[in-house]
């Protein structure tokens, strides 16, 4: 089983999509992604458009080999959108991929009418009914029925788990719960899974007066950790810097590995929704930029470059120790390499770049070896 987060608050985006890899099998899970359209009263930055215009096609490209597609419930950063926001991910970017696939999706009987609409909007553009999947189980996947998207009877929205098994290994999606339901907790480790990836508490949103929020989201925190392997906690959680470090403390009191979506894919987390309003206090803003980029005269191309840079500068983010002398980073700045290698490898220290692992090992490499390990012969 290979599980690959592809959109989460810790690499910069809102969301919790994935996939999981079988051996005859590929499940997208909650294929959507968002920017947050306000936070401290600011539009998301460019930066953050630029990165997350890449993690949305990331998702695409991981869409094109899916043989399952899994939508959690229908808020906008889980699911293709018939009308998207400019930061969204919309329904005719993917139909064609999602009408190749089978799709699993939460049933819209106890919905509002957005989310029956979007559900609709989606099985007209796939050309598929699309049956709830709540409580059903089929070889190697499993759908829990309806659990409560935060704090249990606070709102009428609801989401579905998902359990995916293969040879022993067992992967729980669990979207949104937020950490507040200790029945959904206790649903999650009867499920007996290795692996958990799961929306943590919105701390950002607690006030003063929240510490019953606050303790209960802790505690069932702290008893999903003792019964998991790994505990991948993202998404709401992951909006402020306090999350972090609520995270960061969770895992010094627990002996299983409890970590963020970016440190499971072994690189640097980059909290941009957190960094907004220092965002733009670094890199300033055209009044009328936000409404050039939704009108398509709009390029995010001078902040993308100058966002990565800012954050090494001002230390948010740790380069590869051998991005200076690598050659990937020649080729990126002759304009041989896309910057994707550098912004996804490099500048990340992503640990999984095969030519990371072979410096580190002292073998040999040769300089147009890309970090995925594909040799490119026009590279010189």
């Amino acid at each position: 089983m290979n599980i690959k987060i592809l959109a989460t608050e810790s690499l910069g985006v809102r969301g919790l999509c994935c996939s999981v890899e079988l051996k005859n099998r590929k499940i997208v899970i909650d294929p959507g992604i968002a920017l947050g359209w306000l936070r401290h009263g600011l539009l998301p930055h460019p930066f953050q458009i630029a990165v997350g215009a890449g993690i949305r096609e990331g998702i695409i490209e991981e869409l094109k080999g899916a043989t399952d597609v899994v939508i959690s419930h229908f808020h906008g950063d889980h699911c293709p959108l018939y009308n998207p926001n400019p930061y969204q991910l919309g329904i005719e970017a993917v139909k064609g991929l999602l009408s190749n696939c089978r799709v699993w999706t939460k049933g819209v009987d106890d919905c509002r009418f957005i989310h029956q609409r979007r559900w609709e909007a989606l099985a007209v553009a796939t050309g598929k009914d699309l049956p709830s999947a709540e409580g059903k189980r089929e070889g190697f996947l499993e759908f829990s029925f309806p659990v409560p998207h935060g704090q249990k009877g606070k709102n009428e929205n609801a989401v579905m788990m998902s359990r995916v098994e293969e040879q022993g290994e067992v992967f729980v999606h669990a979207s949104d719960i937020q950490l507040l339901d200790e029945q959904t907790i206790q649903q999650i480790l009867d499920w007996r899974p290795n692996i958990v990836l799961v929306s943590g508490p919105p701390l950002y949103r607690f006030s003063s007066s929240s510490k019953t929020q606050r303790d209960k989201a802790w505690k069932n925190a702290m008893e999903l950790a003792k019964g998991v392997d790994t505990l991948i906690i993202d998404h709401h959680l992951l909006r402020s810097e306090q999350g972090a470090q609520w995270l960061s403390e969770l895992d010094r009191f627990t002996k299983n590995r409890v970590l963020s979506a970016a440190a499971f894919m072994r690189r640097e987390p980059v909290f941009l929704e957190a960094w907004r309003k220092e965002l733009y206090e670094w890199l300033p803003v055209n009044k009328d930029w936000h409404r050039d980029y939704a009108q398509g005269t709009g390029s995010c191309d001078r902040y993308r470059i100058k966002g990565w840079e800012t954050l090494v500068e001002r230390e948010k983010i740790s380069p590869c120790r051998w991005y200076h002398c690598c050659p990937i980073k020649r080729f990126t700045e002759q304009g041989k390499l896309d910057r994707y290698w550098i912004e996804n490898y490099c500048l990340v220290g992503n640990k999984e770049c095969i030519r990371y692992q072979m410096e580190e090992k002292g073998e040999y490499h040769p300089n147009n070896m890309l970090p995925n390990g594909v040799a490119r012969t026009s590279l010189k």
